[in-house]
C-alpha cells in the first residue's frame, strides 16, 4: 500500500502547476468547439461567409491562404509572449491568451451575422497572435520541475490538452447542427465566449505564479545582450533537435490542417462526423501521454524514443495518404480513422521529448524563451504547409496529404545518418 501511494505521489505533478492543467484543458475544450466548424465555414454552401457558387478548388486555395496567415500570426506570438513571460511572469501572459479566445468568439459571431469573412479572419488572427497558452504553460511547468520529471509533467500537459482537444470538437460538431437565430454554425462560438469569461475569472483568482523573481529578466534589453544570446544558442545540439522539430511539425501541421477538409470533400463526411474525427485525435493524445509515454519510458532511452515515435508517425502518414485515394472503399474509411492514432501518438511523444530536451539545455532564466522558440519554429512549419497544401488541393482534393510522408521520410533519413553521431548519443545523458 505504501509503495502504491509513493508511486501515485511520484506521478502527480507539483501542486504549484495543477491549476495550469485545468486552465489549458478548459481552454483547449473551448477553442476545440470551433475546430470542426472551420472546415464547414469554408467548404459548406450553408456558410454565409462565401457565395454558394464558389468552387471547392477556389475554397481550398482560400482556406490554405487563411490557415497560412492564421498560423503566421501565431508564429510571432510564441517568441514575443514567451519572452514577455520571462519578463513579467506566466500568469499575466496566460490571461492575455484567454482574452484572445474571447475576441475570437465575438468576432466569429459578428462575422456570421454580417456575412463577413474579413471580420472572421481578423478575429481569428488576433486570437492566433495572443494564443501563447501552450508555450507559456510549458515554461511554467519547467519552472518548478527538475530534469528527471520534465517529460512526465509535460506529458501531463499534453494529456489535459488531449482531454479538451478531444471533447471540444466532438461536442462542437454536434452543436454546429443547431441554428440559433437562424445562423448556421453559431452556437459553438457563443459557448467559446462564455468559457473564455469563466477562464479569465478562474485564472485571475486561482493561478499561482511559478516564475520566481530571481529567474526573471529585469528589462527587455537584458535578453538581447550579446552574451545572453550567445549563451542561449551556444550548444550545437539545439540546432539538430530543431531540425527534427521542423520535419515533424511540417508533417503534423499538414495533417491536422487538411485532414478535416479531406474528410468532408473526399469522404463526404457531415459536420458531426468531422467533429468526431478531430475529437478522436485528441483522445489519442490522451492515450499517448497517459499510457504510451509512461510505458515507453521504462524500456527506451531518449534516442530510442525519438526513433520509435518517428517510425510510428511515418507508417501512419503513409497508410493514411494511400487510403485517401480510395474513398469509395470501406477499408479506406477504416484506415483513416485507425491511422489517426499512430500519427497523433508519434507526434506527441516526439514533441514532449523535444521540449524536455530543449529545456534541459538552457538555464531556468531562459525557459519561456526557449519554449517560445520551439513553438515558433513549429508554427513556421504549419504556416509553410498551409499555402502549399492549399494549392496541392487545387491539383487533387487529397493533394495536401503528400506533404506528410515526404517530411516524415526525410526525418527518418536524417535520423539514420545521426545514429552514430556524438550529439545524438549525448541526448541519453539529459534525463
Amino acid at each position: 500500500m505504501n509503495t502504491l501511494i509513493k508511486n501515485i505521489k511520484f506521478w502527480l505533478p507539483p501542486s504549484q502547476i495543477r491549476y495550469i492543467y485545468f486552465t489549458i484543458s478548459i481552454s483547449e475544450f473551448a477553442t476545440g468547439l470551433a475546430t470542426p466548424l472551420l472546415t464547414f465555414l469554408f467548404f459548406s454552401t450553408d456558410s454565409s461567409l462565401f457565395p454558394r457558387d464558389l468552387s471547392m478548388a477556389q475554397r481550398g486555395v482560400i482556406f490554405g491562404l487563411f490557415i497560412g496567415i492564421y498560423r503566421l500570426a501565431g508564429l510571432f506570438s510564441n517568441p514575443v509572449f514567451g519572452f514577455l513571460s520571462d519578463l513579467f511572469g506566466r500568469k499575466k501572459i496566460i490571461l492575455i491568451a484567454i482574452v484572445g479566445i474571447f475576441i475570437f468568439g465575438i468576432c466569429s459571431i459578428l462575422a456570421l451575422i454580417f456575412h463577413s469573412v474579413w471580420v472572421f479572419a481578423i478575429g481569428a488572427c488576433i486570437f492566433s497572435f495572443l494564443w501563447s497558452l501552450r508555450p507559456v504553460s510549458a515554461a511554467a511547468i519547467n519552472d518548478v520541475t527538475d530534469n528527471r520529471h520534465k517529460i512526465k509533467n509535460l506529458a501531463f500537459m499534453q494529456f489535459f490538452i488531449g482531454i479538451g482537444a478531444g471533447l471540444g470538437p466532438i461536442l462542437g460538431g454536434y452543436l454546429g447542427l443547431f441554428k440559433p437565430m437562424g445562423y448556421h454554425y453559431m452556437l459553438p462560438f457563443i459557448l467559446v465566449v462564455i468559457f473564455s469569461v469563466f477562464l479569465f475569472i478562474y485564472t485571475n483568482f486561482s493561478f499561482k505564479e511559478t516564475l520566481s523573481a530571481s529567474n526573471r529578466f529585469t528589462s527587455p534589453k537584458e535578453l538581447f545582450l550579446p552574451s545572453n544570446i550567445q549563451t542561449l544558442f551556444s550548444n550545437k545540439t539545439l540546432y539538430f533537435l530543431m531540425l527534427i522539430n521542423i520535419l515533424d511539425q511540417f508533417s503534423w501541421g499538414a495533417y491536422y490542417n487538411f485532414m478535416p477538409p479531406i474528410t468532408k470533400i473526399v469522404f463526404n463526411y457531415g459536420i458531426s462526423s468531422v467533429g468526431l474525427f478531430i475529437g478522436l485525435i485528441g483522445i489519442w493524445l490522451i492515450v499517448s501521454t497517459g499510457v504510451l509515454i509512461p510505458f515507453l519510458q521504462r524500456y527506451f532511452n531518449n534516442t530510442q524514443l525519438i526513433i520509435v515515435s518517428s517510425l510510428i508517425g511515418t507508417v501512419g502518414v503513409i497508410i493514411n495518404y494511400a487510403a485517401t485515394f480510395f474513398p469509395d472503399q470501406i477499408l479506406a474509411h477504416y484506415l483513416i480513422w485507425i491511422c489517426a492514432f499512430p500519427i497523433a501518438a508519434g507526434d506527441v511523444i516526439l514533441f514532449c521529448l523535444l521540449v524536455s530536451l530543449f529545456s534541459s539545455y538552457v538555464s531556468k532564466q531562459y525557459q519561456g524563451t526557449i519554449v517560445g522558440i520551439v513553438y515558433i519554429v513549429g508554427m513556421a512549419m504549419w504556416c509553410l504547409a498551409a499555402p502549399i497544401g492549399g494549392y496541392l488541393m487545387k491539383w487533387r482534393h487529397n493533394g495536401a496529404m503528400v506533404l506528410c510522408p515526404i517530411a516524415m521520410i526525410s526525418l527518418l533519413i536524417f535520423l539514420a545518418f545521426s545514429l552514430k553521431k556524438e550529439w545524438f548519443k549525448s541526448l541519453n545523458k539529459m534525463n
